[in-house]
């Protein structure tokens, strides 16, 4: 064989060695994403993800090993900063053991907070040896954390330390996603506001702070705001009875015409209550409504988005004068779902989950699947076509590691 005709040869086995090699990547990169073959081989302790009879598998997203240990983690111990039945008499007991004042931290910013001491309110810092580390947040002061405070002036303290609390709203750090930031301290109730119309009406909104609220063992209610937007009240009822059906408390109101203010104050009455809902929907008119010497400052609606721009900055917590307090929050958009696996959201969805129980896979997603009980119950009017919708994005989220 000459010399040329090895050369040849050479050449033509390295192009077939890179076509080969070409090939075998592309298919690690295809089984890389396949659900059923790669998670189930490589991660051991995941449940099975074989497919059925009809090829459907149910999707689960990719974390890297210690993901998921690390968050379980994070969560175990931001829950075990709670202490479940504090009163205002065991906090005033923990600090007759100190030299220190009790106060109430009734808004945080930047390093600084205004603390309550009776009737007064002033600025304090906050020690520099107090630390959120190993506590699963990453905020060390919330609005609603009563704080051992030392007076240095008629006006100005210190927070030497933070009493623990009996309970918490809180979401994921925007930065440190595996973190939580604790939104407010020692809460009751989460009172969901949303508006009929300017903006709309967001059904999946309103199910993810529900969630959120369940998620942080509080219980909630739903105010609908600007009914007087609403052709009818029985448009207005109609539409909410899904929630009214699963339990929950839902109050009609118009802060602009004075409209459901009695019974909005009954429910917070008492209580320490958390303000959530979108921009724009009316919660510090609701208040101004409910409270007139509040006089918060409120927007209007952007014209051209036809969504709420933000008027409150920050958490700011207000006495109520006939009892308890209220925590007016910035619009929160991802305060409920973050963390979750697709798995656990059926268990906030109980009437999705009636239904679901009689589906022909046991593990139908309710979306594309054939002999689907709960896509037959929207057919026949059961179940309200909107509450699947909500279930199928928001399950989709978690399926793609959206949340």
């Amino acid at each position: 064989m000459t010399n040329k005709a090895k050369k040849r040869r050479k050449r033509k086995l390295k192009l077939q060695q890179r076509v080969q090699l070409a090939a075998e990547q592309k298919q690690r990169k295809k089984i890389r994403h396949n659900t059923a073959v790669s998670q189930e081989k490589h991660r051991l302790d995941w449940q099975p993800l074989t497919p059925n009879e009809d090829g459907i598998v149910a999707d689960r997203r990719i974390m890297p090993r210690d993901e998921r240990d690390r968050r379980e983690g994070v969560e175990e111990a931001a829950q075990q900063t709670f202490q479940t039945g504090l009163d205002d008499a065991q906090w005033q007991a923990m600090v007759a053991e100190t030299p220190f004042q009790l106060g109430i931290v009734v808004e945080v910013s930047r390093g600084l907070c205004r603390v309550a001491l009776g009737d007064a309110v002033i600025v304090a810092d906050i020690r520099g040896i107090l630390t959120a580390e190993g506590t699963g947040f990453t905020n060390i002061v919330a609005v609603g954390d009563r704080v051992l405070l030392r007076s240095l002036t008629d006006d100005r303290g210190l927070i030497e330390g933070v009493l623990p609390r009996r309970s918490g709203l809180a979401r994921a750090d925007s930065f440190y996603t595996h973190l939580k930031q604790i939104i407010a301290a020692n809460v009751d109730q989460v009172l969901i506001v949303a508006s009929w119309r300017d903006p709309h009406l967001w059904y999946r909104m309103i199910d993810e702070y529900l969630i959120g609220a369940a998620r942080n063992n509080l219980e909630a209610a739903v105010c609908i705001n600007k009914i007087d937007l609403a052709e009818t009240r029985e448009e207005v009822e109609t539409t909410v009875s899904p929630y009214r059906a699963l339990g929950y408390q839902v109050l009609l109101a118009s802060a602009e015409q004075s409209i459901g203010i009695e019974p909005l104050q009954e429910a917070v009455r008492g209580r320490t209550n958390v303000l959530a809902g979108l921009s724009g929907v009316g919660k510090s008119s609701l208040l101004n409504a409910l409270v007139p010497g509040f006089q918060l400052r409120t927007k209007h609606v952007s014209l051209k988005r036809r969504e709420g721009r933000h008027t409150t900055t920050q958490a700011l917590m207000l006495p109520l004068p006939f009892g308890g307090y209220v925590v007016d929050t910035p619009g929160i958009r991802d305060m409920g779902i973050n963390g979750m696996e697709p798995d656990e959201l059926l268990a906030h969805y109980p009437d999705v989950a009636a239904f679901a129980a009689q589906c022909r896979f046991h593990n139908c997603t309710h979306s594309h699947e054939p002999k689907c009980s709960v896509k037959t119950a929207v057919a026949n009017n059961h179940l309200a076509a909107w509450r699947l919708k909500d279930y199928n994005q928001i399950y989709e989220r978690l399926a793609n590691g959206e949340s």
